[in-house]
């Protein structure tokens, strides 16, 4: 299967913990990446929710990925939209509703939901929600699916489970086509969860090795125990040069301008049982998601054929982030992405 790009949009700024990182954008500006990536052929746009800025800490202000989501829906055309959300922020039928307006009134059938079942206590609790244990919070998110999906597909949904009650809910205008599911995560209990109720498992960077380790797990779950399918969306952040030299001195200038304070702040913020975000060395967390272990690091021949390992070993979508979510996503796909399609365009004759 081609492999299939995406970009994040930056609600909480620059995506690297570095000294002097650009700590908020307007979501105008956020629009003209959205708007520049649909108009490139970039196949995703996925808009993380949160409250708290979760890449630079709770004192910097982080934009709506609803409002964002709904502003994107109005200003692009063909671009898949994907907003992230996490149980205790909205109940899940108000989710539903949200998501069938923009689906069918937005976006014209382009919208996408991303299930999370949260990392960050301190951001829960600031919003007014229980921290629970991770089992309790996966036990939830399903519940919280359960809701959404009950909603979107049957005339009336009457459900009673150990965290949401739903006494004759109705959605007179379900979403067509029916959004896909993205759930997000690494654990077992993620796994499994994704295994049966997803569409996409979507999971951090890591090497070709575990990755590959990873995509079979999770594939190989859905279809002997649940006779399902599932596709692997991969977060990565690229740092691409006209040659390798550069673009490894770049990531070395990186590392040296890491501010050590925020990433030890949130270390210690983390959950420990969140798989996903503990699996590698405090460093790599320069980037909230783990991108930099990724490897698109280098020249466009060379990140090429480091997509056609992640292809190889099952990946479906790629979700990029760039030091420059303007011009950085721009070249990436005029020298890599480009490249990419026109080398699988002459594998398919």
């Amino acid at each position: 299967m081609t492999l299939k790009f995406g970009i994040w949009s930056p609600v909480c700024g620059d995506w690297l913990r570095i000294v002097h990182a650009q700590k908020s954008f307007s979501v105008q500006c956020l629009l003209d990446i959205a708007v520049q990536a649909d108009r490139l052929g970039y196949d995703f746009c996925y808009i993380p929710e949160h409250y708290l800025n979760a890449v630079h800490g709770a004192n910097d202000e982080v934009l709506d990925a609803w409002i964002v989501a709904i502003a994107t829906s109005f200003n692009t055309k063909r671009i898949k939209i994907v907003t992230a959300t996490q149980p205790g922020f909205k109940l899940p039928a108000v989710v539903a509703k949200l998501g069938a307006d923009i689906q069918n009134h937005l976006s014209q059938g382009r919208w996408g939901l991303s299930a999370i079942a949260g990392w960050w206590q301190l951001e829960a609790e600031a919003y007014g929600d229980v921290w629970l244990p991770h089992r309790e919070r996966y036990a939830r998110l399903e519940e919280y699916l359960d809701v959404i999906t009950g909603l979107w597909t049957k005339e009336t949904l009457n459900y009673a489970g150990q965290y949401y009650t739903i006494a004759q809910g109705r959605l007179p205008n379900p979403p067509h086509p029916l959004p896909f599911i993205c759930i997000a995560g690494e654990s077992e209990r993620a796994i499994d969860l994704a295994a049966r109720k997803g569409d996409y498992l979507f999971i951090n960077a890591d090497s070709l090795e575990k990755t590959a380790t990873l995509v079979q797990q999770v594939k190989q779950l859905a279809h002997d125990r649940y006779d399902r399918t599932i596709k692997i969306a991969m977060s990565a952040f690229a740092i691409v040069r006209e040659t390798t030299t550069e673009a490894e001195a770049r990531l070395e200038q990186i590392y040296q301008l890491a501010d050590s304070a925020q990433i030890d702040y949130f270390q210690k913020q983390i959950d420990p049982n969140v798989v996903a975000h503990n699996k590698l060395a405090s460093y790599q967390t320069i980037e909230a998601n783990l991108g930099l272990s990724a490897g698109l690091i280098g020249d466009p021949n060379t990140i090429v054929d480091r997509l056609n390992q992640f292809e190889a070993i099952g990946v479906d979508v790629i979700m990029l982030k760039f030091e420059s979510m303007l011009e950085d996503a721009a070249y990436f796909y005029q020298s890599v992405i480009s490249q990419y399609n026109q080398q699988q365009s002459l594998l398919s004759l």
